[in-house]
Parts: structure tokens; C-alpha cells; sequence
């Protein structure tokens, strides 16, 4: 088990971590979400021993870390620009913690014929690091990080540097290899998408903070509050006192709440033109934009007299801008916010 105990840091007067307690069990990877500036990489430097000019205590099994220097600790630590070293090979490049720690030559290319292996890049060896793509290139530091079997891997924004169709497929594959390899991992990124993919538990922070601890499922589903709903990408955020069709949604949904209390209305529990489903509660509104995301379009409805705008998806076929709809919203659809 790795502890992290009041952990506080601060840059002279601005204050980067704020009394931060989290833990990341054996064989599971931990993701920590949130927008750049928010302390993640702070604590991830922390956690590798990288500053020490910190408050709090960082324990693994039990033991306080503060006294071990970063090379002492057993951790392996990948970046987002990879740190390859451009005049080795592959090979080299992946042996080269093990040549530090004096390991045998035969046990280190047995090692790395492995771990090229586990990355899938069997035959690479010899291959310079110029010759590869980002793809490859992020493989061949994941192998060099696993290499000497560390107790804890960290990854800070490893797919950070990649196009979006290579991020989603390297997502599934690195939680793969992370498995299979029986580690536990601390996964740092600002991109919710990429939480979801690839970690067991996402710690969302935001100003050197964590609000919100929970399984992908269960933050999606229901985000504790509106700087998390916000941050994960969803608008339909409003005070029950905002205008009839709110209050009206209070009165079926949460009849103890107060006009003042903020909520989300998940995009999942809304539907266009389905006023017969008698769990729901449905308005009419007027379609302002329609953007087609492949699967699905997404949906920009205004609701007149209301004040409101409702974003939501659409599986029907290129719903017309102008035409009025039905919007049904559904109970299991709000979320009562903090």
C-alpha cells in the first residue's frame, strides 16, 4: 500500500498541494485528473523523491519514505517526452537502468528480449530511436521503465505528446501491460477520457486539492460536485430555482431540495421526443445547434420561456437545427451537486 498523509508543498508564497491523503493499493493503477497547474505533477515528483521540501508523510508498506533518495526507492517514472536517449538503441536504451545496478550482462539481455517482447516490439532491439514513431517510441520507454521490476510505476502524461486515435489505442494497451506486469501505478493526465480508459480509481484534483476519489463508473455517473461535473466535460448545471421546468423536476426528483442547490442533469437520462415515458418529466424546446460525433450528434436544445439550454445526444438521424422536440429527462438523469 502506498500512503500519502497530509502531504502539502507550496513554491515560495503559491501553494501547490493542500493537506492531500491518498492510497494506491497493490495491483492497482490510480489516476490523478485534473487541469494543468492542479498539483499533479507536484505529488507525482514527491512520491519519486524528486522534492523533499514537503509536508505530510509518504509511506509504501508502511515505511516513510522521506530519507530514501529517488534512486533508492524502487520506483520507475516514465515522462510524457519520453527521455529516450537518441544515440542508443532500443535495446540500450531499456538496459540502461539495469547496467546502473550492475546486473549481470546475460540477465539483461534476457530481460530486455522480455520486456521488448511484453511491449511488443520484438525485434526492435537494434533499431535507433530516431527510426521510430511517437508510438514506438512510448513503448520503448514503458519497457525501460519496467525493466528493473519497480514497486511502483508513475507516468506523467505518457500519451500527452500523441494524436488522438494513437492516445485511445495506447490507453488500452498500457493498462494491459501494467496488468499483466502486476503493478501498482500512479497515472497522471488532464484528459478525462484517458482516466476512464485506463485507471481502476480516478483522484480528480483541482488547486493542489482532491475532490473526488471514485472507479471511472461511478465518477462519470455521479460527480460530486460542479468543478468535477464541469472539468469531466458536462453543462447542463442549474439551481432548482432557475426557472418552472427546474422547480417542476424538483418536486417529482428531490422534493427536500432548495432553490439554491446546484444539480446536474446527466446527458444519458435526457431523450428527444419520448413524452411517453411516464418517469420522466418532458418539455418542449426548439433545436439550436446538431454537431455529428459519428455514433451520435450532439444536441444544443433551448427551451423557450425557460431560460435554459439542455445539451444532450442524439442516436436519430441528423436532428434539424430549428425543429422543436420533446425533451424528456429522466429521474436516474439528476444529480444533486455540492
Amino acid at each position: 500500500m502506498l500512503q500519502l498523509k497530509d502531504l502539502s508543498h507550496a513554491y515560495d508564497e503559491a501553494v501547490s498541494l493542500r493537506n492531500v491523503n491518498l492510497r494506491v493499493a497493490k495491483d492497482e493503477i490510480l489516476c490523478l485528473l485534473g487541469p494543468s497547474g492542479c498539483g499533479k505533477t507536484t505529488l507525482l515528483r514527491i512520491v519519486a523523491g524528486l522534492i523533499s521540501d514537503y509536508g505530510g508523510d509518504v509511506l509504501l508498506d508502511g515505511r516513510d519514505l522521506r530519507r530514501l533518495a529517488a534512486h533508492e526507492r524502487g520506483f520507475g517514472l516514465m515522462f510524457q517526452d519520453f527521455a529516450l536517449f537518441p544515440h542508443l538503441s532500443v535495446s540500450d536504451n531499456i538496459a540502461y537502468g539495469l547496467r546502473r545496478r550492475r546486473m549481470p550482462a546475460t540477465d539483461i539481455n534476457e530481460r530486455v528480449e522480455l520486456m521488448l517482447d511484453q511491449v511488443g516490439l520484438r525485434g526492435y532491439g537494434e533499431r535507433g530511436i530516431g527510426t521510430l514513431s511517437g508510438g514506438e517510441q512510448q513503448r520503448v520507454a514503458l519497457a525501460r521503465s519496467l525493466a528493473p521490476q519497480p514497486r511502483l510505476l508513475m507516468l506523467d502524461e505518457p500519451l500527452g505528446s500523441l494524436d488522438a486515435l494513437l492516445r485511445d489505442k495506447l490507453a488500452l494497451e498500457l493498462r494491459e501491460i501494467i496488468n499483466s506486469a502486476g503493478l501498482r501505478a500512479l497515472y497522471v493526465t488532464h484528459d478525462h477520457r484517458e482516466a476512464y480508459a485506463i485507471a481502476d480509481r480516478v483522484a480528480v484534483m483541482d488547486k493542489g486539492t482532491i475532490r473526488q476519489v471514485a472507479g471511472p463508473f461511478d465518477l462519470y455517473h455521479h460527480p460530486v460536485d460542479e468543478k468535477v461535473a464541469r472539468f469531466l466535460g458536462f453543462s447542463n448545471i442549474f439551481q432548482f430555482g432557475d426557472s418552472r421546468f427546474t422547480r417542476e423536476l424538483r418536486c417529482k426528483f428531490l422534493p427536500d431540495a432548495a432553490d439554491s442547490d446546484a444539480f446536474l442533469i446527466h446527458p444519458d437520462g435526457i431523450q428527444l421526443n419520448g413524452e411517453g415515458d411516464p418517469a420522466a418529466i418532458a418539455c418542449r424546446g426548439r433545436i439550436e445547434s446538431s454537431v455529428f460525433r459519428g455514433e451520435y450528434s450532439e444536441v444544443s436544445i433551448r427551451m423557450p420561456g425557460e431560460g435554459l439550454t439542455l445539451r444532450c445526444k442524439s442516436r436519430t438521424r441528423d436532428p434539424t437545427v430549428g425543429n422543436c422536440v420533446t425533451v424528456s429527462v429522466k429521474n436516474e438523469a439528476i444529480r444533486r451537486l455540492k
